[in-house]
């Protein structure tokens, strides 16, 4: 009996006590402590046995969970405390102090009134404050932020979570988060949790203390804390929806039920990494001329990037039911500045106002007339209904508030309910696109009977044919006689097979020796019955110099990548051969320049040369004129290459995906100022999304040796293909800068840029962009004799930063964008 008694007495000390103290170093000292008492108890009354106390330990775990504090608090708040590390100014650490006594000291008044809300104390009420401390812990450690509290009030109690020494405010709110998924949050009736931070602790200027006094005092207001019905899942000061559905400043008072609905808001977590999604799908629809940004504002506080993605964070549910605080006459700048009194208090479900920088009532004029632009507004409902489908995979429902408070929402709302989840590609898809990807899966296609892509018997010749794969496509519903005429004249070059380009010293004209003959895979996209016997014609008329093998026949011209496929297979089974590629077509929007029949006649020559044959050693691709800018890449994108190069590129189907993938992080990097983009605009054939990723994909490892055989004088080539011939001369490449195509830059000013260093190491269309590119792909980045490191600016810094690895390449760029005031370039 005795040792029962004695039992119980220590656990109700020892539980008590443990409940009280969140720092994990006293809860250990107290299971210590606990054990200790447990053995002398033991050794007085041998007969209890051992198990008993092993449970009641067990037990207690269970029974005092992280935060227990919180049952029965009318206040709980999570709070996020920075305090500047020892080695900052000693007045930046007392300021930092002073604003969480400032702080504290209105959480102790809000507990007051709703003690005593009519003047005379009706009953006494507990808060407690979790905290996570960032910076200096020497500042203000637990003890003496417990007395602060409860020299404020008797009831406050402020409990540290845990001590970080560098973190964001993610730490705090995935504590929060996590308290609303705990079974104490669950099993409260209407648990609301409210959020505050230290605003003013790390930037201290003059409106960081009236813009925080006006959060804190909202967020913790009977309104906020207590709304009429229960009605709204977040209340706070203010809420808007331009730039994004936000409580600026990010103190606010949510309901749990809400909170749970939520992502984990950690760092590298789910959250950031669907995020980031829904800002690449915006950037790159945005840049399709899908999505459109009328109303301006592309800097990454807008996007919610970075420090400012925990902003977006709690507002970014498509459920979310707001309220707020302040009169919808009162506008951000008068809360920033101070200019709230107590009658400018006005609960009221949101949203009520639109812009963020809006003065009151002025919110109309980012309304755009036309329907069909306000339907397809990043800052309306399109880009919103992005962000929520990729965060949550969910839009609002029927009844939602959204599709009133929007421009074009009943339009959005029509298009919802048809379509669900699937109303984002039906805006896509009503937009009739001009970027697709270009793989038969992604398109209605016949394709053709399967082709033995390894002639063996061919092949196998003592003088084996130059291997050919030709991608001939028809526009629909084009001038498809200039296609065709495109078609007969590079049949002529290829009934010459491979050749030699031998000039007479006296006649100075050109004898054309036939080297080898060819073996030519095709595929046809798009055109009419007629069109495609007329290449089966071609091929029989020409059978003497050509073997034809067709490869498939796609019913839509877009289906560009999959003759690429096929050559990529050939050269991973045939390492040691050499391969070339031609197309009926040059790449591009404009039909002009698309089927030029003389450039093409001579790219082909070209490419079909016995001069543009590559070989390991010097040139492992070779193409009629090889551009550095704006990307790495081959006039009309024909080229002779060789196998052991080619069979370590990317299959054409996961570079496709890729090159996406890249360009949203590209649009990304520019809103976070990692690099800049001033040679070029960043549109989507420069960046290779989708039908333009064919290419980019040659010139894409790091290992390219690229040459080029056409002249440098500006002299157009015209004429017969002796002609041209006359004009041929191989060197080692680059011997160019900026291609004409997709657009043409000045030699003058392109040279004039590289001197400007902050900018040039920086340009995405530098080395910075392909270092990036070259990681990612391939994990590594040309070797030290690579012409890299001779043709681009800044090519030493780059090749010792880059052969040491990512965490180089982004330790010299800090080191820069210290003296630019950039932030840090990246490399994942």
């Amino acid at each position: 009996m005795k040792q029962s008694v004695l039992f119980v007495i220590m656990n109700i000390i020892l539980l008590r006590q443990y409940a009280r103290h969140t720092d994990r170093r006293k809860r250990t000292a107290f299971v210590s402590l606990g054990f200790i008492i447990f053995h002398l108890i033991h050794s007085l009354f041998s007969s209890a046995p051992l198990l008993i106390a092993s449970e009641l330990l067990a037990s207690a775990g269970k029974g005092n969970p992280k935060y227990a504090a919180a049952e029965g608090a009318a206040l709980i708040i999570f709070y996020n405390l920075f305090i500047p590390h020892e080695n900052q100014e000693n007045s930046d650490i007392a300021n930092a102090i002073n604003v969480t006594r400032d702080q504290m000291g209105q959480v102790s008044a809000a507990l007051h009134r709703l003690e005593d809300p009519a003047g005379h104390r009706k009953s006494e009420r507990k808060g407690v404050v979790f905290y996570n401390l960032i910076g200096n812990e020497a500042a203000l450690p637990p003890d003496k932020m417990s007395d602060l509290c409860h020299q404020l009030h008797p009831r406050l109690d402020c409990q540290r979570i845990e001590h970080y020494r560098n973190a964001t405010e993610s730490v705090t709110l995935t504590s929060l988060h996590d308290f609303c998924h705990s079974d104490l949050a669950t099993g409260m009736n209407r648990t609301r949790v409210s959020y505050l931070h230290s605003k003013g602790s790390f930037h201290d200027h003059e409106k960081q203390a009236p813009w925080r006094r006006q959060l804190t005092n909202a967020s913790l207001h009977p309104g906020c804390l207590y709304p009429p019905d229960d009605t709204c899942d977040v209340c706070g000061a203010q809420y808007y929806l331009l730039f994004a559905s936000v409580f600026p400043g990010n103190m606010w008072t949510a309901k749990c039920s809400y909170i749970r609905k939520l992502l984990k808001p950690e760092e590298g977590g789910e959250y950031i990494r669907r995020r980031e999604a829904a800002v690449k799908q915006d950037l790159i629809l945005q840049s399709e001329g899908i999505i459109e940004n009328n109303l301006g504002h592309h800097q990454d506080v807008f996007y919610g990037l970075d420090r400012y993605q925990w902003e977006h964070w709690v507002g970014g549910h498509p459920s979310l039911i707001p309220c707020e605080m302040h009169s919808p006459n009162i506008g951000f700048w008068d809360m920033v500045s101070g200019k709230v009194a107590g009658r400018h208090y006005d609960w009221g479900m949101g949203p009520r106002r639109m812009f963020i920088f809006d003065t009151p009532g002025e919110s109309k004029r980012y309304s755009i007339k036309n329907d069909e632009s306000n339907f397809r507004q990043h800052y309306f409902l399109a880009g919103n209904i992005i962000k929520w489908l990729n965060l949550y995979d969910a839009i609002p429902t029927q009844d939602s508030w959204v599709w009133k408070h929007f421009p074009a929402g009943n339009m959005w709302k029509e298009v919802v309910m048809k379509h669900g989840k699937k109303a984002l590609h039906e805006l896509i898809q009503r937009s009739k696109p001009k970027f697709q990807p270009p793989f038969a899966s992604n398109h209605s296609a016949t394709v053709g009977s399967p082709t033995k892509i390894f002639d063996e018997e061919s092949l196998s010749q003592a003088k084996p044919p130059i291997v050919v794969f030709y991608h001939i496509s028809f526009p629909p519903g084009g001038d498809n006689k200039k296609a065709e005429a495109v078609l007969r004249d590079q049949f002529d070059v290829l009934s010459m097979g491979q050749y030699d380009n031998v000039p007479n010293s006296r006649s100075k004209s050109i004898t054309i020796l036939l080297d080898r003959k060819v073996l030519l895979y095709y595929s046809i996209a798009g055109g009419s019955a007629q069109e495609k016997e007329l290449v089966s014609q071609l091929c029989k008329d020409r059978s003497s110099n050509i073997i034809c093998r067709q490869l498939g026949i796609y019913d839509s011209d877009f289906v560009s990548g999959e003759t690429l496929s096929q050559l990529h297979s050939f050269c991973n089974v045939k390492p040691s051969s050499h391969v070339v590629y031609i197309a009926n077509q040059f790449a591009g929007p404009d039909d002009k320049s698309k089927y030029d029949v003389t450039k093409i006649k001579a790219a082909t020559s070209a490419v079909m040369s016995k001069m543009c044959q590559p070989s390991e050693e010097t040139c492992n691709v070779c193409g009629t004129e090889f551009y550095p800018l704006p990307f790495l890449q081959f006039t009309g994108n024909m080229f002779s290459a060789s196998c052991g190069y080619v069979k370590n590129l990317l299959p054409p189907k996961k570079f496709e995906k890729e090159m996406y993938d890249v360009a949203g992080d590209a649009f990304i990097g520019r809103l976070r100022k990692q690099f800049t983009s001033q040679l070029f605009e960043l549109t989507p054939r420069i960046l290779g999304v989708k039908q333009y990723s064919v290419e980019h994909w040659i010139g894409a490892h790091p290992d390219l040796k690229p040459c080029d055989v056409a002249p440098m004088s500006t002299e157009k080539i015209d004429g017969t293909i002796k002609d041209q011939m006359k004009h041929y001369s191989w060197s080692l490449a680059p011997r160019r800068g900026s291609s004409r195509e997709p657009a043409k830059l000045a030699g003058e000013k392109e040279s004039d840029f590289r001197l400007k260093r902050e900018a040039a190491f920086r340009e995405y269309f530098y080395l910075a962009g392909n270092v990036f590119r070259w990681h990612r792909f391939y994990d590594k980045v040309p070797d030290a004799d690579s012409w890299v490191w001779k043709w681009f600016p800044d090519a030493k810094s780059w090749e010792t930063a880059a052969s040491s690895g990512a965490e180089a390449v982004n330790a010299i760029a800090t080191e820069l964008s210290s003296e630019s005031g950039m932030d840090t370039f990246w490399v994942k």
